[in-house]
């Protein structure tokens, strides 16, 4: 299931996504089906069938695809056309183009924003992939553009709202009466700990990349022709397959765009973030005196939009800054779990800026020239563990 929320700038890409689909298409044992919405045209539903011998069911023109409901409203029309033992959906969309209608649209619904033009200016800014507007109106409602930042980073970095994906998830979750077998997102900066942990108990795997997505995301025709010779894959194998396939049509396309991918097993989110707080607890033991060499590592370690960081470069460069034992030790159990075959299950980049990634990022703002955002605390991450406590610490001790 593709949830295609194309009315912005990547209208045309879901056109050539939707082509790639049809080249395999749906068959008796792996039915393909489609959420499409576009700058032109009405959105529908689509079976999508070979050569482009597609089933469409037409939509009302105002069906919003920046609303929750639309995507579960997609998932129970899926799941009712074409039952099965498993079920995969992924998140595709982009931020980075909302039109002017869309923006405009938002400026009558949004207190806080003083202007129109501040609001174009605001759209003209890299929010990555976005696909629900409640998150942007969010961004748009604050009051600075430092805090829109800091607030689209609690958003995964793409203003693709968090705790709005796991209401989804959940309610999807009960229409499907089981987990979803795979959550993909076809989407800029979405391998984060937050959101893998946030959606954790209702996806069996999650799929997304670090760095921002080249605008051709997926390879469609490869990953389904994939599933189609081998059917009976669960959503593990499938994630395997969408990482390995993803950064493999990169490798032939000469570009300097970094390239990441990652897949883990949402089974490990618990005892991956359990070594992540042995790593907190050691970080804590350095502060306030060493926080130095913190900000040492946190510099050195490969970073992404919206402050978010690569936690196995963190881990090796925390190495690299400190000679005590103990925190050596705490970065480096993190950096072992997260080498692909358990809680990772596969991991792919291209590209010298992201060599030596990890696949995973977590929010991890600098306390030279930011604050940590007011709304991190609402994430189920940061409820549950240790990580916004250290953050608290570490900009405490950088600024005492």
């Amino acid at each position: 299931m593709v949830y295609m929320a194309g009315n912005n700038s990547l209208s045309g890409a879901a056109s050539a996504d939707l082509a790639e689909m049809q080249k395999v298409g749906s068959s008796e044992r792996l039915q393909v089906m489609a959420f499409v919405k576009q700058a032109e045209g009405p959105p529908r539903h689509i079976r999508v069938g070979q050569g482009g011998r597609d089933e469409v069911e037409k939509l009302p023109a105002n069906t919003d695809s920046g609303e929750p409901q639309t995507v579960v409203d997609f998932v129970r029309w899926a799941a009712r056309k074409a039952p099965a033992d498993r079920y995969a959906l992924v998140l595709w969309n982009h931020g980075g183009g909302w039109s002017p209608d869309d923006f405009d649209h938002l400026y009558q619904q949004v207190r806080g924003v003083r202007s129109k033009p501040e609001a174009n200016r605001i759209s003209s800014r890299k929010l990555s992939r976005a696909v629900f507007k409640k998150s942007i109106r969010t961004v748009l409602a604050l009051e600075s553009p430092q805090e829109r930042a800091i607030c689209s980073d609690d958003t995964s970095g793409h203003s693709l709202d968090t705790i709005e994906v796991e209401e989804v998830l959940a309610q999807v979750a009960k229409e499907l009466g089981k987990p979803l077998d795979l959550l993909g997102m076809d989407a800029c900066l979405m391998s984060t700990l937050e959101v893998a942990y946030q959606v954790r108990t209702h996806a069996k795997a999650v799929v997304g990349s670090e760095e921002l997505e080249p605008g051709a995301g997926w390879c469609y025709d490869e990953i389904l022709g994939d599933l189609a010779a081998a059917p009976d894959w669960d959503g593990r194998e499938l994630a395997k397959a969408v990482v390995k396939r993803y950064v493999g049509s990169y490798q032939a396309i000469p570009s300097d765009w970094p390239v990441t991918q990652c897949a883990i097993d949402a089974a490990g989110v618990d005892g991956f973030t359990r070594t992540l707080d042995g790593l907190v607890t050691a970080l804590r033991k350095r502060l306030p005196g060493a926080w130095s060499e913190i900000l040492r590592a946190q510099a050195r370690a490969t970073g992404f939009e919206f402050e978010m960081v690569d936690l196995g470069s963190f881990c090796r460069s925390v190495g690299a800054a400190t000679a005590d034992a103990p925190l050596k030790a705490a970065a480096g159990a993190v950096a072992a779990a997260l080498q692909p075959g358990k809680f990772v299950l596969a991991e792919g980049h291209l590209g010298q800026k992201v060599d030596g990634c990890g696949g995973v990022s977590i929010y991890f703002p600098s306390p030279t020239a930011s604050k940590v955002s007011p709304y991190y605390k609402d994430l189920i991450f940061a409820k549950e563990n240790k990580w916004d406590d250290f953050l608290a610490a570490y900009f405490g001790a950088v600024r005492g």
